[in-house]
Order: structure tokens, then C-alpha cells, then sequence
């Protein structure tokens, strides 16, 4: 998930943690939290199962900053999206939210499954940081849709909350089924027919 560059700029301790989290989100995402083994998470990280309590305090913790990881990422790469000086108006905004949203389903495939999937509703509830961060999440879509719906690029009337969940839907159900980011995102936006 990190790159060269990210890389350089952690220290030793920030890239340890970088591995725990991306192993713990792999062993999440194929076994569920209860299913998820500390062993298998220290050993695909490359440490004995103790060190991971060095970086976290427990089993809970370790789930909860992997939620919190995978939607700080998300929201990481829509606000570089939307930071680009290219993005003027609000159709060119919103086709590079759904670039940046398609491709932080591919890139983070196994945070996003973690956050996404249904049957991890209830550890959501169940983290204050994760909730805080993904209404944040959600806040800045439904910007983007009735900034779009304000200057005639959506149609007007529906609630901005609605179409974006609706429009995060169609782009999760796509993202975690594997589609190709680049190609997923053309075909949304010529359903919504924004310009190239």
C-alpha cells in the first residue's frame, strides 16, 4: 500500500505498524474479526505474535485501526483528488471522486472489504474513531452531489445524501467485484454524462 516515497518518510516503528495494519486487514477480510488470529497477522507481518502488542494493546485496538486506516486512506485520496487546481468545476470535481473512490477500492481491497462489508456492520458501531471518519467521508459526497445538482450537472430534487449513497453503492458493488478502476469510472460518468 505504501509507496517508496511514504516509505522514506516513516520511521522503522511507522513501517512495523504499516505491516501489522496491512497484514491485519488481509487476515479481517478473509476470516472475519473473530476468525482473525493474532499469530497469522505477527507471522504475515514478519514479527512473533508478542511485538504486536508493543503497537497495540490488544486485539480490539489492533481491528479498530484498521477500520480507521482503511477510511482515513479513502479520505486521504478524495482530498487529493479534489485538491488537483484542474478540478474547477463541479462535474470535473465529481469524476475525480469517483476515480479517487474506485481507486482506493482497488489499491486498499482488503481495508475496503473491511469497511464495507455487511457483515462487519456491527464492529462499526462499535468504534467511535471510524464512525467519526466515515461520516466525514460521507459529508464530503454529498458536497460533491449537490454541488454537481446545483449547477445542472445532476438533475435537481433528490436528496444529495440519497443519490450519493446510491452512487457509493454502484461504485462499491463494482470496486469489490473486481472491475477495473479506469474503466468502472468512464462508464459511471457517462451514465451520469459528465463531460470528459
Amino acid at each position: 500500500m505504501a509507496g517508496a516515497s511514504t516509505e522514506r518518510a516513516l520511521g522503522k516503528g511507522d513501517l512495523t505498524r504499516r505491516r501489522i495494519l496491512d497484514a491485519a486487514a488481509a487476515e479481517i477480510a478473509r476470516h472475519g474479526p473473530a476468525g482473525a488470529g493474532l499469530g497469522a497477522i505477527a507471522e504475515a507481518a514478519g514479527l512473533r505474535t508478542g511485538s504486536l502488542y508493543f503497537h497495540f494493546p490488544s486485539k480490539q485496538h489492533l481491528i479498530s485501526a484498521v477500520l480507521e486506516e482503511g477510511i482515513r486512506a479513502s479520505l486521504q485520496r478524495l482530498d487529493a483528488a479534489m485538491a488537483a487546481p484542474q478540478r474547477a468545476t463541479p462535474a470535473e470535481r465529481l469524476r475525480a471522486g469517483i476515480t479517487a473512490h474506485l481507486r482506493a477500492l482497488a489499491e486498499l481491497s482488503d481495508y475496503a472489504v473491511v469497511v464495507l462489508a455487511p457483515q462487519f456492520a456491527a464492529l462499526h458501531r462499535e468504534v467511535p474513531g471510524f464512525r467519526a471518519l466515515r461520516r466525514e467521508y460521507l459529508r464530503r459526497w454529498a458536497e460533491l452531489v449537490a454541488a454537481a445538482q446545483d449547477d445542472g450537472t445532476l438533475p435537481a430534487g433528490p436528496d444529495p445524501a440519497e443519490v450519493r449513497d446510491l452512487l457509493l453503492g454502484a461504485l462499491n458493488a463494482a470496486g469489490l467485484a473486481g472491475q477495473p478502476p479506469a474503466r468502472t469510472a468512464e462508464v459511471v460518468a457517462a451514465l451520469l454524462r459528465l463531460p470528459s
